[in-house]
């Protein structure tokens, strides 16, 4: 600093005031740095009443969906790893007035869920429910949103092809080569909202909401994606456990999400609220947008899935095979 403050005022005066402003500026901060002390200081973050957290989801698939229900806490909250919400009542209702109940698991605080066989319809609106006392007065409030379950296209299928990673979302690089994983798929000309992640035999990546790839539909509405590379896993992987190698024989799935305005948006606030690539100085973000009412934080996520896969085929053969 004291360089950069010298050469500024050697733009407007001589020799000899540089020098005595510098002597000055480094005798300043020699003082300032040595008499430094360190001091504890509380901050005052204040109180506030605490706010229901919903986590809620409902897709296509035919399986157990949850809500995870939490409340909002002080930041010096002595109970702030005893969050959850117990003993309320959460209940979806289709559009013909039949419910769908999420019973409270009593094995994990703050978590609901359906019976196994439950699953949502493309097109249908569905209503979610939740009676809980949040602000622990005694007394349950009520909650509500609404959503509709989006439309999907099926995938055709999906193929593998060795090689550099292809654009538009990978550069092509000649020194780092790996397996392109390419979808066939109709677009239809409206517009969604896509999500994808992918699963090696049983175990899935990339399905968190801070680690879904969010597929930008605008540029493909009404497109036939003939090949086009969403995931590109290179032989020499710079993160193995995020990214592994794929080898000859591994079977990968390509998961194919389609969410609503309401949920998509939601993942966008999330993301920009837990990114680290804020400046120092800057304003913090605003609050997460939900979509549940009074007050309380987070989403129903109602959205549909498409699934297809492919095996990855030895180097050797001429063409990759896929699985429709």
């Amino acid at each position: 600093m004291g360089r950069w403050i010298a050469a500024r005022i050697n733009g407007f005066g001589g020799r000899g005031l540089r020098i005595t402003f510098v002597r000055y500026v480094w005798g300043g901060l020699f003082l300032l740095l040595g008499g430094a002390c360190t001091e504890i200081i509380d901050v005052d973050l204040g109180s506030m009443d605490s706010i229901l957290v919903v986590d809620a989801k409902l897709t296509t698939d035919t399986t157990s969906h949850q809500v995870k229900l939490n409340r909002s806490c002080d930041y010096y909250d002595p109970d702030v790893d005893r969050t959850a919400v117990v003993g309320a009542e959460v209940y979806v209702l289709r559009e013909d007035g039949s419910r769908i109940d999420y019973l409270e698991d009593l094995s994990s605080p703050g978590l609901y869920r359906t019976a196994p066989d439950v699953y949502g319809e493309i097109g249908k609106t569905y209503t979610l429910h939740i009676e809980a006392d949040a602000d622990g007065d005694g007394s349950r409030e009520c909650y509500e949103a609404e959503s509709k379950m989006p439309i999907i296209p099926p995938i055709d299928s999906i193929r593998p092809m060795h090689g550099m990673g292809m654009p538009p979302f990978y550069v092509s690089n000649p020194s780092r080569l790996g397996w392109n994983i390419m979808i066939y798929a109709q677009d239809p000309p409206t517009k969604e909202n896509y999500g994808f992640s992918f699963a090696i035999g049983d175990r899935v990546y990339f399905d968190s909401i801070t680690d879904i790839f969010c597929f930008p539909d605008m540029f493909t509405s009404g497109i036939y994606l003939a090949g086009l590379t969403i995931y590109f896993f290179a032989d020499e992987p710079s993160d193995s456990t995020r990214v592994p190698a794929l080898k000859a024989g591994d079977s990968v799935t390509m998961i194919l999400y389609s969410f609503t305005d309401a949920y998509n948006q939601y993942i966008s606030d999330v993301n920009e609220a837990v990114s680290t690539d804020l400046p120092v100085f800057s304003a913090a973000p605003s609050n997460v947008r939900g979509n549940i009412s009074n007050g309380a934080f987070g989403c129903f996520a109602v959205y549909s899935i498409s699934r297809a896969s492919c095996i990855i085929p030895s180097r050797s053969d001429d063409q990759a095979d896929d699985v429709h």
